[in-house]
């Protein structure tokens, strides 16, 4: 633990001596820690910020006790009294109990009584190669929905795409999140930790984050004078997939102090992927990523710029094509290509490209022992273009694509966080967002769109003894306008749409041992339809479907309660999150079980409608030490949705999912360190909680998979480097997954090798 600390003390009578305790958690690693409990003598306490910073004040004996609790991390006793002047350096010694991921209830920066879940840099090293719905699989409470091997969007209790808000290094990621084939357009390799607050963070980070947020955060600039780097390649069997991402960073000294930098860049490709029994074709893709960053942090100042860009090209697997309904209808029933594939790296009509560029600026001040405000401004430019195929000789038109979008968005944020008076700690900020999306194509799908958000917030956070309590209130406005075409005249019109409407959150957390901790939190929020489930109407080529919108579709308002306990009683830790999360006028997409018959093909039609639900759950996490080698894990994730509006189940739930693992570590061997060897097993059960006759295919059947793996750490030349390998589905079962939508025509992936080796100097 790593704590820098000025204090300053005042004596004011025999009894005690008044002190005023200001400072830092950060971990062995110099990031901060938010959300760590700090008590003085087990009576005042405080929880750290967003930056890690605390303030105590109270009357004490001439010696005292300040302590620190952080679940994950060893607790902390520092002896102080009032002749210590000197501030002190102390370092957090993180408690790896759980192995790959660290649950704690509290660590969520400004919302601390939301259950949540940090991915720290060793166990992201593990998942390096995946997209980053696919890294978070194996968090207890989320799933990933998916289109084939390649796109994945994280699912949190059961809700994804428009309610998830992700962050990208403190900025909310925009891009066209349309349709289950728009997936996130960012690069993984940038983070260094990942964190995944569970349940309704409206209030902090806005309308969006109506089921939950997921925190993309890179690693903290370099303090230090010196160039430090990191390089990490992943090669894979299955699409013979490969990827290559390095870093390089540095700080400088003397009249340069406080001025850090960093660059980072990543290549990865694969070709045709393969099931157990078949290629799926044109379905690799080829990514190139890179990103820069330039920071200052002197004194009370911080000054950050950051810039990202992410391109991929992505084949669109051809076995979804069908040129008929009676042909498509075929396809459902047979469930798997007509045709036999071979593997290759070509990637062909049809495919889609994406240009995602983020540039951020970011400043903070700390106000003295008043508080801290730091002011955020970031611009995106996402590019999409779809390239459909096409039975035609020109060239133009080959070289063309049949849609393209362009989504600009800006945003800003200005922030003010109060240091701790009396327990008593919080901030409040404003937002404003604007987006423009121009859409350019031969066939229809969304109109152009003009999109104007604003909001305000205010958090506060009370701590006495072992409780905290946090209530929070946040008010957003948003402006939509939508111009559209007459489809007889051509003549070109607009519509405008407002929605108001305020969030609120009140919990508690308590502590009354080292080993326990329970934390409540209810809340209220709401989302605006977005334009796609509002105005959609053609062809999604990539998930092989025709969507259907309806602009009469009225904002979500939902009631969302959790309760979460962490316990850990000698050798075994377990963490249980349970929620009931009520929402009115949920909007879904519906099958409507017909079919759209054009020139292009066949397609079967998705409607999208509204629904009073109820979405409930629960999510547990136990790990057991038999012994000081032996670890076992469990993790299971059970979702039920009910559609209360038709009396009868929510469709698109996910089903149930457990994971049961045995990890043995090693002793030393020679000059490996930390070795380890894994075998794992993944059983998801077949979602039977659907109403009949209401989809195209019935929920395809339950599935187990077997996984192992090993690892560990070498020292070359005064270095560290870490390798891992990974057997996935090794005795490659056939099996489909009810949250892909491409489980209509084939299988998911079979066995899978993968190698990842990550050299730090």
């Amino acid at each position: 633990m790593l704590l820098c600390a000025l204090f300053s003390w005042h004596f004011t009578s025999a009894q005690g001596v008044l002190c005023t305790i200001t400072g830092r958690v950060v971990d062995q690693q110099r990031r901060p820690l938010p959300g760590v409990s700090v008590y003085l003598n087990n009576t005042t306490g405080s929880i750290t910020d967003s930056s890690g910073a605390f303030s105590l004040t109270g009357t004490f004996p001439d010696s005292a006790v300040l302590h620190t609790s952080f679940p994950g991390f060893a607790d902390a006793l520092v002896a102080l009294d009032a002749r210590h002047r000197k501030p002190l350096i102390i370092a957090l010694a993180e408690n790896k109990e759980l192995g790959q991921i660290t649950v704690s209830a509290t660590r969520d920066r400004d919302l601390h009584t939301l259950a949540n879940v940090q991915i720290d840099s060793e166990a992201l090293f593990r998942v390096r190669g995946s997209s980053l719905g696919d890294a978070l699989k194996d968090v207890p409470g989320l799933n990933a929905s998916q289109t084939g091997p390649t796109l994945s969007k994280p699912i949190i209790h059961g809700l994804s795409g428009n309610r998830i808000l992700i962050m990208n290094n403190d900025v909310r990621q925009e891009g066209q999140q349309w349709g289950s084939e728009h997936a996130p357009e960012l690069d993984p390799f940038i983070a260094d930790n990942i964190t995944v607050l569970k349940g309704a963070a409206s209030v902090r980070y806005g309308s969006d984050a109506l089921s939950g947020v997921v925190l993309v955060d890179p690693a903290k600039l370099p303090e230090q004078k010196g160039i430090t780097g990191s390089a990490c390649t992943v090669g894979s069997s299955n699409g013979l997939a490969g990827a290559a991402s390095a870093r390089l960073q540095g700080a400088f000294d003397k009249s340069l102090k406080g001025l850090a930098w960093r660059v980072q860049g990543t290549l990865r490709n694969a070709g045709n992927f393969k099931t157990p029994n078949y290629y799926l074709d044109n379905s690799g893709y080829k990514e190139y990523d890179y990103s820069v960053s330039l920071g200052y942090n002197r004194s009370r100042n911080n000054f950050n710029i950051f810039y990202s860009s992410y391109y991929i090209r992505l084949g669109i697997y051809v076995g979804a094509e069908s040129g008929s309904v009676a042909e498509l209808q075929q396809k459902f029933a047979l469930g798997e290509p007509d045709i036999v594939n071979s593997f290759s790296k070509a990637i062909w009509r049809p495919y889609q490209t994406v240009l995602h560029q983020l540039l951020k600026s970011s400043a903070s001040r700390q106000l003295g022992n008043v508080g801290k405000i730091e002011a955020t401004f970031a611009r995106q430019n996402d590019i999409r273009q779809e390239f459909d195929d096409l039975s035609t000789a020109n060239v133009a038109a080959q070289n063309s694509p049949q849609l393209k979008f362009q989504l600009i968005t800006h945003t800003a944020d200005l922030v003010f966080t109060h240091s701790n008076f009396r327990g008593l700690s919080g901030s409040i900020g404003v937002s404003g967002k604007t987006s423009g999306n121009i859409f350019e194509g031969v066939r229809p799908l969304i109109p152009n769109y003009r999109d104007y958000n604003g909001g305000i917030f205010a958090i506060e956070n009370y701590s006495f003894g072992k409780f905290r309590l946090e209530g929070g209130l946040r008010y957003d406005y948003r402006w939509l306008r939508v111009y559209e075409r007459d489809a007889t005249s051509l003549a070109l019109y607009n519509v405008t749409y407002t929605y108001s409407n305020a969030t609120a959150t009140i919990g508690c957390a308590y502590k009354p041992s080292n080993t326990l901790a329970v934390n409540f939190n209810t809340g209220t929020a709401w989302r605006a339809p977005n334009i796609e489930e509002m105005y959609v109407n053609g062809v999604h080529f990539s998930d092989a479907s025709f969507d259907v919108g309806d602009s009469a579709l009225r904002s979500e308002r939902s009631w969302n309660s959790s309760l979460s306990v962490n316990w850990a009683l000698g050798k075994f830790h377990i963490v249980a999150d349970a929620y009931y999360n009520d929402i009115n006028n949920y909007i879904y997409a519906k099958p409507s079980l017909t079919y759209r018959q054009l020139a292009s093909g066949a397609f079967p039609e998705f409607d999208f409608t509204q629904a009073h639900v109820n979405i409930k759950g629960l999510d547990l996490e136990a790990g057991f030490e038999a012994t000081k080698q032996v670890k076992l894990y469990s993790r299971a994730t059970v979702v039920r949705g009910y559609n209360e509006t038709i009396d009868n189940w929510l469709i698109s739930m996910p089903a149930d999912r457990f994971q049961n693992g045995i990890e043995y570590h090693l002793p030393k061997v020679y000059s490996l360190m930390r070795p380890y060897v894994f075998v794992e097993n993944v059983s998801v059960l077949q979602q039977s909680r659907v109403p009949p006759n209401s989809d195209y295919v019935p929920p395809p059947s339950a599935y187990s998979l077997m996984n192992t793996g090993a690892g560990c750490a070498l020292r070359i030349a005064g270095n560290e480097m870490d390798i891992s390998f990974k057997v996935s589905n090794f005795t490659n079962v056939v099996y489909r997954d009810y949250l892909d939508h491409f489980r209509y025509y084939a299988d998911e992936l079979g066995i899978n090798y993968s190698l990842k080796i990550q050299y730090s100097f």
